[in-house]
């Protein structure tokens, strides 16, 4: 196989498979009611089916070239005897020529003489070309057959009064001529007459092949049935068979009865150039027959009817062009049913659904029946139950097959889906578990974490109900959590309502900046503590707290020295230096008018100690600046400051001025010199650094301040509390100033402290 094959293969393969139910479904649904279409299965519903198409065709209009002469129960009690007497038809004979009628047809069994009057009755056949009797030509159930007039007979003027019956018992088919015992050639009564009626008129048969079996008559072509033909499978057809295409009409053919005829009311021309058939329509005969339109046994044709029928089809079609009833032959058949299998095949393997399956065969079994009809009114009989079946059988199949496929691989993918979900389950299952025991050590972990963190951590919801206080919160205060959820926290920090609901709001508000309170203890005492708070949702809040008492007492202590310090100077200084003022003023009144030069001298002194007053008070309130600022500005005071760290450290330090100096607020050099040298001291106590670069930028408009460490570094955003106190004072001096401050540190990484002040 080339390379240019192998892919071709492979694409038919495919498209093989994609239409795999289709090529099941057709020869199998196909095949099968071709082989019930052989053994004869489907033959009846198909007849029926023809049937309902005869039933529904228009109603037309009744042949007037045919009258009937009929004999009914009322006529044979006027006749007195049946059979009737040769006398009495050989009247009925001769009141009918009178008319001249083209053809009389004896629908009546005349093999024996019925005294009186049989030589009459010779005469009339004698005399009566036109005339035509019957025999029986097929034998009866008990194998007789019933000879024609002896007479008739002599002259050839007899024909078959034999009809076709269905396995129903029904006419669908007419003999035009059969074969007899002796092996003539005898036609039927209709088309005996109806081939005399067109001989009066020019039109005789034309063959048109060798053995006659084609032939034209008229604008008609006749072609004999085969044994399958049309719905029939494997019937008897000898003789010469056409399907029988009679006419609808509503109220059949004309007829007068015997008894008006012999009584001479025969109405004028009422049979001239026309067929007459004499024949039994009388219950009590039963020589009735069942026909395609006949629905019930009292509208069933008497035999008589039917010989007309097949005369009045002839006629129409040799002289009127009314279509005969022909079939496709028998491979055309099974293209036809083997196509609708097709058709039902591809809708039920392409259908979305079985509800649009069956809207689609119906709609198409519909066009197939609506079509057959059609072509029926044109003259063609085309079959309908086996392509409907194969239209109806080949949906469901292919459709049945491709949901069972589709079903077969919903159940194979469910399968696989349930074992990736068992998996899957297996795996959650497993992760679960590793989870819940990761989570229960890091829970044991937060806790012991939370237990021994040196401060007090609070947990409390949206009305301010404590849910949860650490170890340092019952060691500082004193309660416990379950102490907590019978005491009102806020009302232990303040007896006033106004400021509850102030500290309230600011519990709930979570900025996290910081609020001094003093709470009451267990045991009656009340703590100096400090207070920030964050939100975990909407309804939970946690309280970080510290106990501020060391450094409230420090600063206390502190300012309690500034104070002492202050009145000592002021005592000290500035009283004794008023003292003095106020005795050389007195003393230089005193001899200002006696003695000038002394006065002169008492102001001199009284301005060297308003001088050295101002000085000293000047002094003082330089004091209250911090120690080293005094001693010079800030860029020396920094590099003092990096001279005293270098000398006590083994870590080196350089300090780096950047830029034209120019002085600061006092109180902005002051907190940038309180951030310097918390970032200092941070990076040598806790960053373990070993180089720590400090550089002082002056710009135009604004100073740097940048302390930066080669130290162990560390996760701003998880910066532990202890530590946290320190960075959190360096933000607030930074706000005081209206400064910026930018911390930038990762672990392992050294530690980055910028801020960032304007010169105004």
């Amino acid at each position: 196989m080339s390379d240019r094959t192998y892919p071709m293969w492979i694409t038919l393969k495919q498209q093989l498979w994609r239409w795999r139910g289709v090529l099941v479904t057709i020869p199998s649904i196909a095949g099968g009611l071709l082989l019930l279409r052989f053994a004869g299965t489907l033959q009846l519903m198909e007849l029926v089916a023809l049937d309902e198409m005869f039933r529904l065709r228009p109603v037309e209009a009744v042949d007037p070239r045919i009258v009937l002469v009929t004999i009914d129960e009322s006529d044979i009690q006027q006749l007195g005897q049946w059979p009737m007497s040769d006398a009495a038809l050989a009247r009925t004979i001769t009141l009918l020529k009178q008319q001249q009628p083209k053809a009389i047809g004896l629908d009546i069994f005349r093999d024996l003489p019925v005294e009186p009057g049989h030589q009459a009755l010779v005469n009339v056949f004698t005399t009566t070309p036109n005339l035509i009797g019957i025999e029986k030509v097929i034998q009866t159930a008990n194998g007789q057959v019933i000879p024609a007039p002896p007479l008739l007979k002599q002259r050839d003027q007899v024909s078959a009064s034999d009809l076709l019956l269905d396995t129903d018992g029904r006419v669908r088919r007419s003999l035009l001529y059969l074969r007899t015992q002796d092996n003539r050639s005898i036609f039927t009564l209709g088309a005996r007459l109806a081939f005399l009626y067109l001989d009066r008129q020019g039109i005789s048969r034309q063959p048109l092949n060798p053995e006659q079996t084609h032939f034209r008559l008229g604008r008609a072509v006749f072609t004999p049935l085969q044994s399958s033909y049309g719905g029939y499978v494997g019937m008897d057809a000898r003789g010469y068979q056409i399907l029988s295409n009679f006419p609808k009409v509503q109220k059949g053919f004309r007829t007068i009865s015997l008894t008006d005829v012999l009584q001479d009311r025969l109405p004028r021309d009422l049979v001239r150039d026309r067929i007459v058939f004499i024949g039994l329509t009388a219950e009590s005969v039963n020589d009735k027959f069942f026909t395609a339109y006949t629905t019930t046994s009292i509208a069933a044709p008497a035999g008589v009817e039917v010989h007309a029928l097949l005369a009045s089809q002839l006629l129409s079609a040799a002289l009127d062009g009314r279509p005969l009833l022909h079939a496709w032959s028998e491979p055309i058949a099974w293209l036809w049913i083997i196509a609708w299998s097709t058709i039902g095949a591809v809708i039920g393997w392409t259908a979305s659904s079985p509800q649009q399956t069956i809207s689609k065969v119906v709609l198409l079994g519909i066009a197939l029946t609506g079509s057959a009809y059609g072509c029926f009114l044109l003259g063609w009989w085309v079959i309908i139950i086996p392509p409907l079946l194969a239209l109806v059988g080949s949906a469901i199949t292919s459709n049945g097959y491709l949901l069972w496929g589709n079903l077969k691989e919903y159940a194979r993918t469910l399968e696989q889906k349930v074992e990736e979900r068992t998996l899957n389950l297996e795996q959650e299952i497993v992760e679960r578990t590793q989870a819940e025991a990761t989570l229960s050590q890091q829970k044991q972990l937060l806790q012991t974490i939370v237990d021994h963190i040196p401060v007090m951590i609070t947990l409390y919801d949206a009305m301010g109900r404590i849910e949860f206080v650490n170890c340092q919160f019952e060691q500082i205060l004193g309660w416990s959590t379950a102490d907590m959820q019978n005491i009102d926290l806020i009302a232990e920090c303040s007896s006033d309502s106004a400021q509850r609901q102030q500290l309230l709001d600011h519990l709930l508000a979570a900025t996290g900046t910081w609020l001094e309170l003093k709470i009451r203890t267990k045991d009656d005492r009340f703590v100096n503590t400090a207070w920030a708070n964050v939100q975990l949702d909407n309804h939970l809040f946690v309280g970080i707290g510290q106990d501020i008492s060391d450094r409230k007492r420090a600063e206390e202590a502190t300012l309690l020295d500034e104070r002492n310090r202050m009145a000592r100077e002021i005592h000290d200084v500035l009283a004794q230096a008023f003292t003095g003022i106020l005795l050389h003023v007195g003393a230089a009144l005193e001899i200002m008018v006696k003695k000038p030069a002394k006065a002169e001298a008492h102001l001199e002194t009284v301005d060297e100690l308003a001088r050295s007053g101002l000085a000293e008070a000047r002094r003082s309130v330089v004091a209250l600046r911090p120690k080293l600022l005094e001693e010079g500005d800030l860029p020396s005071v920094l590099k003092h400051l990096t001279a005293q760290m270098q000398v006590s450290n083994q870590t080196q330090l350089t300090c780096e001025i950047i830029g034209v100096t120019y002085p600061l607020a006092p109180h902005v050099e002051n907190h940038l010199l309180r951030i310097g040298q918390e970032a200092l001291t941070n990076a040598v106590k806790y960053a373990h650094a070993t180089t720590i670069h400090i550089e002082l930028v002056y710009e135009e408009t604004q100073c740097f301040l940048r302390v930066k460490d080669d130290g162990q570094g560390f996760d701003v955003s998880q910066v532990s509390l202890e530590r946290g106190f320190g960075l959190i004072g360096m933000s607030e001096r930074a706000e005081r100033i209206n400064g910026e401050l930018i911390i930038q540190s990762q672990p392992g990484q050294g530690t980055e402290v910028v801020v960032i002040v304007s010169r105004e």
